[in-house]
């Protein structure tokens, strides 16, 4: 197996709350990082800055479009890398409540993926008592992994780590999952030497990936002291580094990403997952980029269809547009997997395809100007599945598009079996070109 050496940088901070002198170290640290061939800089929670009080944090807190990220923007483009910047703190339209977001800047200065942190640290630690939702607003989805030089990586935010499930939901698909988490962190001393070491290394075990965690280390303020100790872990549980250092800095190290592949063959944690006991369940669905947009054939059912009538993607379903639509916007939502009976599908399955339905029925209703939705599943031959292959009907509905409601069941059961208006190849391409736009950003 060949090996895939990539060269990252890790970065460990002292910051407080002056955001400029925040800045101009941070600076330095990417050029230095330049110097040394990293393909990706990787900074810790508030790299921005950290406060002693509330007040101030709200004070300083800024958009997504203000100085400090434009200033990373540029420094990404200059420098030619790419940086994760986490623990930013996003001022919002909400009075008196910011987002502690993660992005990701490519080396032409582009933000191309923004977590918000859902587990806000709320909690006793010690002396200290820290209640970030008093005035954090904690995010709402959980953001796909994202490819970059440096590998796929899966976003998280410093409380984050101490939540399994979170990881394994970012790392369990062997096609797009992470292959790297990222916890950039502010821990607190207490806590990290209690548990840092423990948790980064159990989620490089059990997911069997690297774990890269920039870290704020010493006193920020009277208030407040960070542990430090920014770790990598290989998929093993092997700590590759450890800056147990004082002040601010930055070191390199090569991750072989193939070694992933090695641990994953000799122990397949993944495939020994018990599906018909327990699944993974998120409330969120996104949308997966469409890859290979073209006529390749794909199997469904007994069937075979191009590549290019598929609009929609998720993790484990896919929409696609219809041979023979009953009104304009019949489309079909479809588990990835080749199924026929709704019963065999596994609960992760079931879950994404609802999930997947409702995004793509929100979508469609509105874009077909519709007023209601028909949606249905026809599950069996003689409850008028042609296609053997589990598949969701979605149907936009207007006034009076037909003299009776309940007459769209009657068309759903016999609208296959008719001669005449199947759509032709070009046709269905054309709609799902169209359609794409809907869930896909910069596509044309």
């Amino acid at each position: 197996m060949s090996s895939k050496i990539v060269r990252i940088g890790v970065c460990q901070l002292n910051c407080r709350d002056d955001k400029n002198i925040n800045f101009k170290i941070g600076e330095e640290l990417i050029k230095q990082a330049k110097k040394e061939e990293a393909k990706i800089v990787f900074f810790p929670e508030g790299f921005d800055f950290i406060c002693e009080s509330k007040s101030l944090t709200l004070e300083k807190a800024e958009t997504i479009d203000g100085p400090i990220i434009n200033g990373y923007r540029r420094l990404a483009k200059e420098n030619q890398l790419w940086i994760s910047l986490g623990g930013f703190h996003q001022r919002t339209e909400v009075e008196d409540r910011i987002l502690n977001s993660h992005l990701i800047i490519n080396d032409r200065g582009e933000i191309v993926s923004h977590y918000s942190k859902i587990h806000l640290f709320d909690v006793q630690a010690g002396s200290l008592r820290i209640q970030e939702s008093d005035y954090t607003q904690a995010g709402s989805s959980i953001i796909k992994p994202i490819e970059t030089p440096g590998g796929r990586i899966g976003l998280g935010i410093c409380y984050d780590l101490r939540f399994p499930e979170f990881a394994r939901l970012l790392t369990v698909s062997p096609e797009d999952g992470a292959q790297i988490l990222t916890y950039p962190s502010a821990f607190t001393k207490h806590t990290g030497e209690a548990h840092w070491e423990i948790l980064l290394r159990s989620r490089a075990i059990e997911n069997q990936c690297f774990v890269v965690a920039a870290a704020q280390v010493g006193f920020h303020n009277t208030k407040r002291e960070s542990y430090g100790h920014s770790l990598v872990v290989d998929p093993w549980g092997k700590i590759l580094l450890d800056m147990n250092l004082d002040s601010p800095s930055i070191r390199t190290i090569d991750l072989d990403l193939s070694y992933i592949e090695q641990v994953r063959e000799k122990m397949p944690i993944i495939q020994h997952r018990r599906k018909d006991l327990y699944t993974l369940i998120s409330s969120t669905n996104i949308a997966v980029p469409i890859k290979n947009i073209n006529n390749e054939k794909i199997r469904w059912g007994q069937l075979e269809i191009t590549a290019s009538q598929i609009f929609f993607r998720s993790t484990l379903s896919i929409g696609l547009v219809n041979k023979k639509p009953i009104v304009p916007g019949h489309v079909l939502v479809s588990p990835i997997r080749c199924v026929e009976r709704f019963s065999q599908l596994y609960p992760e399955e079931i879950n994404d395809l609802f999930l997947s339905t409702q995004l793509v029925s929100t979508k469609i209703e509105e874009f077909y100007q519709g007023k209601s939705l028909s949606i249905a599943i026809q599950d069996g031959e003689y409850a008028g599945q042609t296609v053997k292959h589990v598949h969701v009907h979605i149907l936009p509905r207007k006034p009076s598009d037909f003299e009776e409601n309940d007459t769209i069941y009657h068309e759903l059961a016999h609208h296959d079996k008719k001669a005449k208006g199947w759509r032709s190849d070009d046709e269905m391409a054309q709609e799902a070109k169209l359609l794409r736009k809907l869930f896909y950003r910069d596509i044309e």
